[in-house]
C-alpha cells in the first residue's frame, strides 16, 4: 500500500466515525428530550392543603396530672419536639388499636393537660 492509499483509508475511517458519532449524539439528544417530555406529562398539580379531606383529632383532658392511665396500653414510641426538646410525646396503643399521645415536659416533670386520641378504623 502506497502512502496515498494509506492517507485515503485513514480519512475514510475518521469520516465514518464522525458520521456515527454525529448520529449517536443526535439519538441520545432526542432520547433525553423524549424522557423530559414524558416526565413533564406525568406530573400533576397538587391539591391545596385546605381542599384536602382532613379529620378532626380529639384532644381530651388528662385524667391524671401525675400518672398515665394503664388503660392507654403499652408504650409504642417516644418522640421529641424539635422546636422544644424539653417536651416529649409518649405514644400508647390501646387493645382496640386506638392511639393515645401523652405529652410530658421532662425538665419540669409535668404532664400536659391535654392528650391526643387517634382512632383506628
Amino acid at each position: 500500500m502506497n502512502p496515498t492509499q494509506k492517507q485515503l483509508s485513514v480519512r475514510r475511517a475518521s469520516s465514518r466515525s464522525e458520521f456515527l458519532s454525529f448520529f449517536v449524539r443526535r439519538f441520545l439528544g432526542g432520547l433525553c428530550i423524549l424522557a423530559l417530555c414524558l416526565v413533564t406529562l406525568s406530573c400533576r398539580k397538587l391539591e391545596p392543603i385546605n381542599a384536602m379531606q382532613a379529620g378532626d383529632l380529639k384532644l381530651d383532658s388528662t385524667k391524671f396530672t401525675d400518672a398515665i392511665p394503664d388503660e392507654y396500653g403499652p408504650l409504642i414510641s417516644v418522640t421529641q419536639n424539635p422546636d422544644n426538646p424539653a417536651w416529649v410525646g409518649l405514644w400508647f396503643q390501646k387493645p382496640d388499636k386506638t392511639i393515645n399521645a401523652v405529652f410530658v415536659n421532662i425538665n419540669q416533670g409535668r404532664i400536659y393537660e391535654k392528650t391526643l386520641t387517634i382512632p383506628r378504623k
